[in-house]
């Protein structure tokens, strides 16, 4: 069924569905492959990336893959055939779920001057790549300048409704980024004096002054995780703290704030990581916000499995990377950062290995 399906497709609500969205294209996944380092790509995607090779490395974390390292997505196959998207062409208001949207007809669009064909084949990724040849083919073998003229009009035309449509859903996310914003940053506000976070923060968070390291690199051994797994299913304890570390020697002090069962978009399902800025004797000093780069990184004692990493950059415009006027700020980071399916296959004497980097380029020390 999603082999009938155009691609060049937006979620609806693109944050809340960051998992379904390929990463080579960056749109919703069309017949879903997962390859070996766990991210997904769109089966047009993956036949691309091998077009000329054999080998390639993953766009998110740049593990090197193979063609036989790609398998079928069944399981984001359905998520993504119920995910709410929008018509990508220009002028067009209809709206459903992936599944029903194989049965959409957009009318003809009489102001650009294109065929129903043509306004349709703007959001199928290997029909475009197809028409690219066709519309090449015209140009150096038939001797009619009339016809490659047509040929060349309708390229351009079919390209400048497909840039009017990403405007448009361009235009559209930035406003629901300024929103997401705006909520974050009260929900923030409301964590601060919620009794229930001061607690937490009491309960789970050590001194500042007890730093495991000083070189912007954290190395956290966590124990029974079977245990914390349990405790965060029923309820019980749904997060664990790691030693605060340092950037550097009178540098920004940070911890990392784990849910074994997920918080947010990964509750129930992932294995969340989040950064959580804690007060140091130095914040007075310090730039802010807070904006290095930093890297989380699931390690495998055993060697058999490549090491999982997620990269992200601090928002400037959130509270959690400005200067904490409490213990710790709110923590911000990856609520997907793996699958509770993956988990296993990097557990030790049931014993979790987390390696946290923050990179130094451009800091003021």
């Amino acid at each position: 069924m999603m082999g009938k399906l155009r691609g060049a497709l937006m979620p609806v609500d693109p944050i809340g569905n960051a998992g379904l969205l390929c990463q080579a294209c960056g749109f919703l996944l069309i017949n879903p492959q997962q390859a070996e380092c766990g991210h997904r790509y769109c089966l047009g995607c993956v036949k691309r990336l091998f077009r000329d090779t054999d080998k390639t490395v993953c766009h998110a974390c740049r593990q090197g893959l193979s063609p036989k390292q790609f398998h079928s997505d069944k399981a984001a196959e359905n998520d993504a055939l119920i995910t709410e998207v929008a018509c990508p062409n220009f002028g067009c208001t209809w709206s459903g779920t992936l599944k029903s949207y194989q049965e959409h007809v957009c009318p003809p669009v009489a102001q650009f001057g294109i065929a129903k064909e043509s306004a349709l084949a703007l959001g199928d990724q290997e029909a475009v790549e197809e028409k690219k040849l066709t519309w090449s083919d015209k140009n150096t073998s038939v001797g009619n300048s009339s016809l490659n003229t047509e040929a060349v009009l309708l390229r351009v035309e079919s390209l400048e409704l497909m840039v009017v449509s990403l405007r448009r859903q361009l235009k559209s996310q930035e406003a629901m980024v300024k929103s997401l914003q705006r909520c974050c940053s009260q929900h923030e506000k409301l964590l601060k004096t919620s009794p229930e976070a001061h607690r937490s923060s009491r309960e789970s968070t050590p001194k500042s002054s007890e730093l495991i390291s000083t070189n912007g690199t954290l190395v956290w051994k966590v124990e029974n995780f079977s245990k914390l797994l349990r405790d965060a299913t029923s309820g019980k304890k749904r997060s664990v703290y790691s030693p605060v570390f340092a950037t550097h020697a009178f540098g920004y002090h940070l911890c990392v704030r784990m849910y074994p069962d997920g918080d947010g978009t990964g509750k129930g399902s992932h294995l969340s990581l989040f950064l959580a800025i804690a007060k140091g004797p130095y914040d007075d000093v310090l730039p802010w916000p807070f904006q290095q780069k930093v890297t989380f990184i699931l390690l495998d004692p055993t060697r058999r499995q490549p090491p999982r990493k997620e990269t992200f950059l601090p928002d400037p415009h959130s509270a959690s990377f400005h200067q904490p006027h409490e213990r710790l700020n709110v923590a911000s980071g990856s609520p997907l950062f793996a699958s509770r399916a993956q988990i296993p296959s990097y557990l030790k004497d049931d014993a979790l290995y987390l390696k946290v980097v923050v990179d130094p380029a451009g800091m003021d020390v």
